[in-house]
C-alpha cells in the first residue's frame, strides 16, 4: 500500500489533508475510540449497521485482514464472499487513500547520524532506558511544549498518563519546565521513581565533575522544592537543587543540517524546576 506522504505537499494541500482526516475520524469516532475489550463488554458488534454485520459475519481473522485492510495490486482481484454495502467499501477506500506511507521517504534525522541508537541531542542520562524512536519523540515533543509554554506564559505542565516518566524528566530537568506527572499504573510509577533517583544521582555526579553545567545564576544547592504532588501521585524526589540543581543537557546546540531544523535547541534547566513524580 503506497499511502500518503506529507513531504512534497503544499501548505494548502496539507491543510486539506488535515481536514479530510478530521472528517473521517469524527464520522467513525465510535469505532476508533473503542478498546478491544469493549467489543465484548459493550456489544460493539451490535452497534454496527446491519448490512455491515451481514458482510463481515463468519469471516475468519485472515479473511477480515485481507478484505478490510488489503488493497489489490496491479492485476490482482479481491474476491468478496458477498456483496459489501457501499458505506463499508467507502470506508475501506477512504482509509487506504488517507493512510500515511510506511515506506521511509526521508533522511535519517541528524541526531542519529553518528550513532543510530543514541540521539546526539540528548545527554546520556536522558537516553538511558529509552529506545531511539522514543528519544526522538520526547525531544521533539518536549521542545514543542517548552516553546508553547514560553509563548503563552504557561508555568505548569501536567503529563497525564506519564508512564515511566521519560518525557516528564526531559521537560523538567532538561528544559526547565515545572512538571506534574500523573500515572495510574503503580508499577510504572515505581519504575519512574526509581529512574528519577538515577537521574538525580547522575546530575549530582555530573555537577561535581563539571561545575560549569549548573544553570546560570543558580547557587549551589539553592533550588526550591518541586511542585506539590496530586492525590494518588507519589511524592517525587527532591528538586534539582536539593542537593543538585543544574542542567543535564549539552550547551547551545547548532541547528541540525536536515530533518529537524525547526526544533529548538536544548535549553538549560533553571534552578528549582519541578520534577515528575
Amino acid at each position: 500500500m503506497p499511502g500518503v506522504s506529507a513531504r512534497g505537499l503544499s501548505l494548502e494541500q496539507r491543510k486539506q489533508l488535515a481536514v479530510n482526516l478530521t472528517r473521517v475520524l469524527a464520522r467513525y469516532r465510535s469505532i476508533l475510540d473503542a478498546y478491544i475489550i469493549e467489543f465484548f463488554t459493550d456489544d460493539l458488534w451490535g452497534t454496527l449497521p446491519g448490512s455491515w454485520q451481514e458482510a463481515l459475519d463468519g469471516l475468519d481473522p485472515p479473511q477480515l485482514s485481507t478484505q478490510l485492510l488489503g488493497m489489490p495490486g496491479e492485476g490482482e482481484v479481491v474476491r468478496y464472499r458477498s456483496v459489501w454495502p457501499l458505506s463499508l467499501l467507502a470506508l475501506k477506500s477512504t482509509a487506504c487513500a488517507l493512510a500515511f506511507t510506511r515506506t521511509p521517504g526521508f533522511q535519517t534525522p541528524s541526531e542519529f547520524l553518528e550513532n543510530p541508537s543514541q540521539s546526539s541531542r540528548l545527554t546520556a542520562p536522558f537516553r538511558k532506558h529509552v529506545r531511539p524512536k522514543k528519544q526522538h519523540e520526547i525531544r521533539r515533543l518536549g521542545e514543542l511544549v517548552k516553546k508553547l509554554s514560553d509563548l503563552t506564559g504557561c508555568t505548569q505542565v501536567v503529563d497525564i498518563g506519564s508512564g515511566q516518566g521519560h518525557l516528564s524528566r526531559f521537560m523538567s530537568l532538561g528544559l526547565g519546565l515545572m512538571v506534574k506527572s500523573i500515572e495510574g499504573d503503580q508499577r510504572l510509577v515505581e519504575r519512574a521513581q526509581r529512574w528519577d533517583q538515577e537521574l538525580l544521582q547522575a546530575l549530582e555526579k555530573e555537577e561535581k565533575r563539571h561545575p560549569q553545567i549548573r544553570a546560570a545564576g543558580a547557587p549551589a544547592g539553592g533550588a526550591g522544592p518541586p511542585a506539590a504532588t496530586e492525590p494518588g501521585c507519589p511524592s517525587g524526589p527532591p528538586g534539582p537543587g536539593e542537593p543538585s540543581g543544574g542542567l543535564l543537557q549539552p550547551g547551545p546546540a547548532s541547528r541540525p543540517p536536515s530533518g529537524d531544523a525547526d526544533s529548538a535547541g536544548p535549553a538549560a534547566a533553571p534552578s528549582g524546576a519541578g520534577l515528575p513524580c
